[in-house]
């Protein structure tokens, strides 16, 4: 029994003896190695902002969506029939002009996005840039153009701006507008002092006032109102009654909506004519050319310019009086311009008495 216990004792013992022996330390006791801190491997939130790439799929996607949905929409309508192929007549559309004065605070909200994604504003500048003299604004409605004139004082080709409108709605805040736009302009320098601006609450269908130089007006310009009066033959009538036709240099500027040239335009239009009168107050479904054209021809005028934009359904019109009317109104005094130049070319009257 003790043999077995020195035996075995000898064997526990043994090889730390000889390691001891041998020189060799014996192992050491494996020491517990603190653990490292462990690092967050999930990566970290992106609460940037989307990158170009990233933005420019977004609003492409979004305007592709959009752009989908409107041809879809337009699709269905142009293959609707007309349910009342009368509603382009003068005589099936109701006077809507009062719609006006309920939607005046927000006018400009309700068309801003469509105009500027049409480039309406840019068709407005252009007509704005090219008003000159004594300028009557008709149907001025919020002043969309106000922002447009040349009313720079050294160069400024307008010597007075007369807007004028239905609304007193909406000429309170084309007055306001102008406050907003010009309302120091003559103190910093921006405007001439002697620019005069009215404005005046009236129907354009009878007599207005003349211009502040106690004249007929050198430019008569009007945006989107044919479309709105009851009476447009009438209308336009009128303001060439107080367009001074005495000088072959003066201009009607019109910039309307109407039919387009294409049939299933058309009908897409007049679908939708009596409802978009009923909440905007306009009928957009008249054939505005046939209108100015008629009555340019009994009021003695001629039309110089005329541009379509938007399949047709958005019209420029450049009006000025005809050589006769110029004539007639200052009692035959003066030549006409062909005459003119042709005296030019001949030397003028001097050649008449000799002279070459």
């Amino acid at each position: 029994m003790l043999m077995r216990r020195a035996v075995s004792l000898r064997h526990v013992v043994a090889p730390p003896r000889r390691a001891y022996a041998a020189g060799i330390s014996p192992p050491a006791k494996r020491q517990k190695v603190p653990s490292l801190p462990k690092h967050d491997t999930t990566p970290p939130k992106d609460d940037a902002k989307p990158s170009a790439p990233r933005l420019a799929y977004l609003i492409t996607g979004t305007f592709g969506v959009g752009l989908g949905f409107y041809t879809l929409q337009l699709y269905l309508s142009a293959t609707k029939p007309c349910h009342n192929p009368q509603i382009a007549e003068l005589s099936q559309q109701k006077d809507v002009a009062a719609r006006y004065d309920n939607t005046a605070s927000s006018f400009d909200s309700d068309v801003g996005l469509s105009e500027l994604l049409m480039g309406i504003n840019g068709i407005r500048k252009k007509l704005a840039q090219q008003c000159h003299g004594d300028v009557l604004e008709v149907s001025c409605g919020t002043g969309r153009n106000l922002g447009y004139y040349n009313l720079d004082r050294k160069d400024g080709a307008l010597k007075t701006l007369s807007l004028n409108d239905l609304s007193p709605q909406m000429v309170e805040v084309c007055r306001q507008k102008w406050e907003t736009l010009y309302g120091n302009g003559i103190k910093s320098g921006k405007l001439r002092p002697d620019l005069k601006v009215r404005f005046m609450t009236g129907s354009a269908l009878g007599p207005m006032p003349l211009a502040p130089s106690g004249k007929k007006y050198d430019t008569i310009f009007q945006t989107m109102g044919i479309c709105s009066t009851a009476e447009p033959l009438e209308l336009l009538g009128n303001m060439v009654k107080h367009l001074d036709t005495s000088k072959a240099e003066s201009r009607i500027l019109l910039l309307e909506h109407g039919r387009s040239y294409l049939p299933w335009m058309n009908r897409v239009l007049d679908n939708a004519a009596e409802k978009h009168a009923e909440q905007h107050g306009c009928w957009f479904n008249r054939d505005i050319g046939q209108l100015v054209q008629d009555a340019a021809e009994k009021t003695g005028m001629e039309v110089v310019r005329e541009r379509r934009h938007h399949l047709g359904t958005t019209w420029v019109f450049e009006l000025k009086p005809l050589e006769e009317t110029v004539r007639r109104v200052n009692g035959g005094s003066i030549l006409a311009n062909d005459e003119v130049d042709k005296a030019a070319h001949d030397g003028g009257w001097l050649s008449r008495l000799g002279w070459k």
